[in-house]
């Protein structure tokens, strides 16, 4: 997988060929992106196991209900034994993402850290600490972006898009559910996106970028960001908060960028009904079904779930990547790092969060809203000049439509 950190690319990615290169394999390395938002991987995957040729090995976040789904992987049950006897028990997410029906569609690679990006420093000046309570309510923290933002100086506050993104993405539904709406009921069959509670919150972010009074808070063109924007953002100096992965932070450290000193992680705001709804997002080894090399393959995801690597990995990627096993978190250098200190109670809380398809379980059929935008497009037509009711009304039928498509109730 490519993530949005140079040197931790180039790190895996020497490591690999060296690996291979000493065993005398004949290697076909290529890169996936890391947002895959909107594209035909699964698809893809398909074809190459219909054609009889499936890759070996693939690094990424992948959806393990969709790959389950279609039978894309082997069952990878014995090899997170082996892991969970060294290191300890997984962490929450995935166990709540990737072990299905007894059976794990992946191998736990490293969790990684992510949420809400502070300038501490710049808020510090305006009086405004974690210990204030100051970023634990949406209209709060809202409000802590307006003072801090100086216009004129071309640094803003909230530096968060709601474009087609993955940070976009997870950002609408953090305000979604931060308002006390839900894509689906506890049962996980029935679309609920279209409610009072969802369309507070989609108009409460809506007014970020349109309201007047907000005139100044976000960067010029922040709606036409990626997922690289807010880091080359954030690392130059320009904005006071990003909703991002902890890449932002890692390079800041790597680089000897003197933002990583004033920055810091802060937990979600609290929602409606004063829970933190936030859980992780990491990284996981897929064996795919009916590849021919699975014992190398095997052996080099052993080889990367190694010290040696992970060490390496821990450093180049400081408060990015952390330990996906618990027994790993003592290690000094997991254990003296703020940023990973932070996350813990995150990356290991119970029960597991199941992101946006909170408050039902995750599945084939939510993990394909998120990955077909529904949020940021219902985000974009607002931005456009569409009625908040409508936009949610027509984002709830499009949700329903891709329900029922997986041969769930959806209504």
């Amino acid at each position: 997988m490519l993530d949005f950190h140079p040197d931790h690319n180039a790190f895996l990615r020497k490591t690999i060929n060296e690996f291979a290169s000493a065993r005398g394999w004949d290697l076909d390395l290529s890169d996936l992106a890391g947002f895959l938002g909107g594209s035909d991987v699964y698809q893809k995957l398909q074809a190459q196991k219909s054609a009889g040729q499936p890759v070996d090995l693939i690094f990424h976040g992948l959806s393990g209900p969709r790959l389950n789904l279609f039978g894309l992987t082997r069952d990878a049950t014995p090899v997170v034994n082996r892991m969970v006897q060294r290191y300890g028990q997984p962490y929450s997410s995935a166990r709540a993402t990737h072990l299905i029906d007894g059976k794990w569609v992946g191998v736990p690679f490293y969790d990684r850290t992510g949420g809400y990006f502070i300038r501490e420093d710049r808020f510090a000046e305006l009086g405004l600490t974690i210990a204030s309570g100051a970023f634990d309510r949406w209209d709060r923290l809202l409000a802590a972006a307006r003072a801090v933002s100086r216009p004129d100086q071309n640094f803003a506050g909230w530096g968060m898009t709601v474009n087609r993104s993955g940070d976009g993405e997870s950002h609408v539904w953090d305000l979604i559910q931060g308002f006390g709406g839900a894509l689906t009921d506890e049962s996980g069959q029935v679309v609920t996106l279209n409610s009072p509670q969802t369309v507070e919150g989609v108009r409460f972010l809506a007014d970020v970028y349109r309201a007047p009074e907000n005139a100044g808070v976000t960067p010029p063109g922040v709606n036409a960001w990626n997922d690289t924007s807010n880091n080359e953002a954030y690392l130059a100096g320009t904005i006071a908060i990003a909703s991002n992965a902890g890449t932002l932070y890692a390079k800041a450290v790597l680089d000897k960028n003197p933002v990583a000193d004033a920055t810091t992680l802060i937990q979600k705001p609290y929602s409606v009904s004063g829970q933190r709804l936030q859980g992780s997002g990491g990284h996981y080894f897929y064996f795919m079904d009916g590849s021919k090399n699975f014992d190398p393959a095997a052996q080099l995801a052993d080889h990367l779930l190694s010290d040696e690597v992970q060490k390496t990995l821990w450093q180049i990627s400081a408060g990015y990547v952390v330990p996906a096993y618990a027994n790993r978190w003592d290690d000094p250098l997991i254990r003296d790092n703020r940023i990973a200190r932070a996350f813990r109670p995150i990356s290991f809380n119970e029960p597991p969060f199941p992101g946006m398809a909170w408050r039902g379980p995750v599945n084939e059929a939510s993990e394909a809203v998120s990955g077909e935008n529904v949020a940021t497009d219902m985000m974009g037509e607002i931005l456009a000049g569409k009625a908040v009711e409508a936009a949610v009304r027509d984002a709830h039928n499009r949700a329903v439509s891709i329900y029922q498509s997986f041969g769930f109730k959806g209504r």
